[in-house]
């Protein structure tokens, strides 16, 4: 049988940052100091990237440089968070394209940028959408080998100060079933726990939880979430027979050799 296609890989745009060493200040005071750069990016093809920087304002202004995209992933630093950090910053551009003064430093969420028809925005209706690709671009990273960085993506995902609803909890739970199948079990207990946060106690983000656990050869906490699971959904399939299937294994940890051979087929 063939090979079951990949699907195809969103293109990377948002905001990334570099380490520069610049002059600062005059005369006798003027030092060298590193500062951080940011720029807004674009991926136009397969392997470039335009880069857009943004001044001290938070206006993406200047001249714009095409890149290699390997130069890209490996010389910048994505900042998944940037709009979140600085609610005001889309709308300085905004009045910039307007030509109007820059506004005061002042959270103005819901106002955006797009760039070709992709939104960046701390506004509650494009947070997912920016966290999704965020995410997709730590998945880039992955595959490409750069562990660190994509680490860093999913880590600051997950503890993101941005205006998430209840409804954002399958989001998480995505997140997180995708990074336990990466074995990222840490940082898929951390999106499956913000989950838990945003929509209160649920059956299914319990189970996947104990999922978590399981993969961490934690028996004690797997057997816990599952029983909290049971607890709120008695008929819940699914962990009635991980629960016995964990069982199998005692409340001791799962030696190496002790581990399935199957994968098993208990996620939501």
């Amino acid at each position: 049988m063939p090979a079951k296609p990949s699907p195809p890989q969103a293109p990377v745009q948002g905001v990334f940052s570099t380490m520069e060493t610049r002059k600062v200040g005059t005369g006798q005071t003027q030092r060298k100091a590193t500062v951080k750069q940011y720029w807004l990016v674009r991926q136009v093809a397969a392997n470039l990237a335009e880069v857009q920087p943004i001044n001290e304002h938070l206006i993406p202004v200047g001249k714009k440089r095409t890149i290699a995209l390997d130069t890209l992933l490996e010389r910048f630093a994505p900042e998944p968070d940037f709009y979140i950090q600085h609610p005001d910053s889309a709308a300085r551009q905004d009045m910039a394209e307007r030509d109007a003064p820059p506004a005061p430093p002042a959270p103005l969420p819901g106002l955006r940028v797009e760039i070709e028809g992709f939104e960046l925005s701390g506004s509650p209706e494009n947070v997912e959408t920016n966290a999704r690709a965020s995410f997709g671009l730590g998945l880039t990273y992955l595959r490409r080998g750069n562990q660190a960085k994509a680490v860093d993506i999913f880590t600051r995902l997950a503890e993101m100060d941005a205006p998430f609803v209840p409804e954002h909890k399958h989001m998480f739970n995505d997140f997180g079933v995708s990074l336990r199948k990466q074995s990222l079990f840490d940082l898929a207990l951390k999106h499956y726990l913000r989950a838990l946060a945003l929509a209160g106690e649920d059956d299914h983000l319990l189970h996947n939880i104990a999922r978590a656990y399981f993969e961490k050869q934690d028996l004690p906490n797997c057997i816990r979430y599952l029983e909290k699971s049971l607890e709120l959904n008695p008929d819940l399939a699914p962990s009635r027979q991980f629960l016995k299937h964990v069982g199998k294994h005692g409340t001791a940890r799962r030696s190496k050799a002790a581990r399935p051979k199957a994968p098993l087929r208990f996620d939501f």
